[in-house]
């Protein structure tokens, strides 16, 4: 399975020397989850995976940053609340899985769904 992007790419996004190890990490896990919203079969057939380097890049940015998916914190007297939609560890916001799609050449024809808001697919179930 080729990169999604060098750890060199990642350490410039984020204006930052990495952890390799770490780095791999977060590259790996990007790229499962890339390949996963795409599709394994559509994904290895792929011969140009450019498209998903903007995607990529900051999904790995973010378990790297805040792979606990802290919302807010205190220290001292200094409180920082992050954004609503900040999300723990290796995770597609609804935005990039539309942006991997479009990327991918899959059409999303916006119908009709039971999955709430903001919850990823397969995390929810059906109680009858």
């Amino acid at each position: 399975m080729a990169d999604l992007f060098e750890l060199t790419q990642l350490a410039s996004y984020m204006q930052q020397d990495l952890d390799q190890a770490s780095a791999e990490l977060a590259r790996a896990l990007t790229t499962a989850l890339i390949r996963a919203e795409v599709g394994a079969t559509r994904y290895d057939a792929l011969t140009d995976l450019s498209p998903f380097l903007p995607v990529a890049l900051e999904v790995a940015r973010r378990v790297l940053l805040n792979p606990a998916g802290i919302r807010s914190e205190s220290i001292d007297d200094y409180q920082v609340t992050y954004a609503a939609e900040v999300l723990g560890g290796a995770a597609l916001t609804e935005s990039e899985r539309a942006q991997v799609l479009a990327a991918a050449g899959i059409r999303v024809s916006g119908a009709f769904t039971i999955r709430p808001a903001g919850t990823a697919p397969g995390r929810y179930c059906w109680r009858g």
